[in-house]
């Protein structure tokens, strides 16, 4: 269920929330959760906002939790402007790197989807827990502040905000610091926008943040992302693609983890009622490099076989959306589709998902007051 109420107080000032509540598992990338409570409910975005507009400009300053201004599928994160029922991979799918451990091998980052699927442990500390990494980018909102700036044809938006889109943190949590994310982009022929974003800010949290304070104070380990993004709409045919790279610095490596995203979309209204829709993505990890003279890494200075360095930190996956959507009315749309995860080396439980999904607007209520 999403409700997104809107007040506004008069044509300047405006506020609006959006709430999601649903069962679990539901999104694909919880299928392994275990644990979790059988329904959640949480905000997606609650701001207060200044709009105000001219002849082909317009200003809108918000401030509270909003969407991202890193990339493109977070900003238009909704069922009904969605037209598969999956997210893109770095939106909807858990990359095995972690913020609140620090890895002391390349084994550390290489071993996890050979020794345990889907779930990220690190060893370089006596003892070994368990987690299900990071979204890259998050679709769920981070606080802080924002200026969008619309100018005819181009569009800009810049935020400052107190975590980032890899390790979002409510405004109660430890570990926050100032952060920054933004991005631009132009119209052409009022068909075809093209646009870039980026974001840096410090990741770390728990004990990787404390280990990191106390041995590299005057260094930065940070959290960072560029991006591409590209929109086409022609007629019944809508295409929506995206390329980015993050990379996520951890103290001891020579190079740290880093991975490539990319995926084109496609849409085509084949009736007024039926659309049919695709989508194909790769992710593909970098090259990591311990830095044996570093505290933690002596065992590989002794015999290097025992931290080796593949090419790629983990498997490269390759994912394919194809699905169908029937509206029977104005207000319910009805989405049908299939998804296939493909790994360079298969480990554990197949990502194959068949989904179903029923959307239903319900009627919009608006109520005006005067004084």
């Amino acid at each position: 269920m999403l409700a997104a109420p809107t007040w506004k107080f008069n044509r300047h000032w405006l506020a609006h929330a959006t709430f999601q509540a649903n069962t679990q598992p539901f999104f694909p990338y919880e299928a392994y959760h275990v644990n979790r409570p059988l329904v959640r409910g949480r905000l997606l975005q609650g701001y207060l906002a200044y709009t105000t507009s001219g002849s082909n400009r317009s200003v809108t300053v918000k401030a509270g939790q909003i969407a991202t201004a890193f990339g493109d599928f977070s900003r238009r994160y909704s069922d009904t402007d969605n037209p598969l029922i999956g997210a893109p991979q770095p939106y909807g799918s858990y990359l095995l790197v972690r913020p609140d451990e620090l890895p002391c091998t390349n084994f550390d980052l290489q071993h996890q989807q050979t020794v345990h699927p889907n779930i990220s442990a690190y060893h370089c500390a006596p003892w070994e827990s368990y987690s299900y990494g990071v979204l890259p980018v998050t679709p769920y909102g981070v606080f802080g502040g924002e200026v969008d700036v619309n100018y005819r044809d181009l569009d800009a938006r810049f935020q400052l905000t107190n975590s980032n889109p890899s390790n979002p943190k409510s405004v109660l949590a430890s570990d926050q610091s100032l952060q920054w994310a933004g991005g631009a982009g132009y119209t052409f022929f009022h068909r075809l926008r093209v646009g870039v974003s980026a974001f840096m800010g410090n990741w770390l949290d728990g004990k990787a943040a404390k280990q990191v304070r106390e041995c590299c104070r005057r260094k930065r380990y940070c959290a960072c992302g560029k991006g591409i993004d590209v929109q086409y709409r022609s007629g019944r045919l809508a295409v929506t693609g995206e390329w980015m790279r993050l990379h996520y610095n951890y103290p001891g490596f020579i190079h740290s983890p880093s991975v490539t995203y990319a995926y084109a979309e496609t849409k085509v209204n084949l009736h007024p009622r039926w659309y049919v829709a695709g989508r194909a993505g790769t992710q593909r990890h970098g090259h990591v490099l311990a830095d044996v003279n570093a505290a933690g890494h002596e065992h590989a200075l002794i015999d290097r076989t025992l931290d080796p360095s593949t090419p790629t930190f983990q498997p490269n996956k390759l994912a394919v959306e194809v699905g169908v959507g029937y509206r029977p009315t104005r207000r319910l749309l009805m989405k049908a589709s299939q998804q296939w995860v493909r790994r360079a080396e298969a480990f554990g439980p197949k990502d194959h998902v068949f989904l179903l999904q029923l959307v239903a607007t319900l009627p919009d209520v608006w109520k005006a007051s005067s004084r």
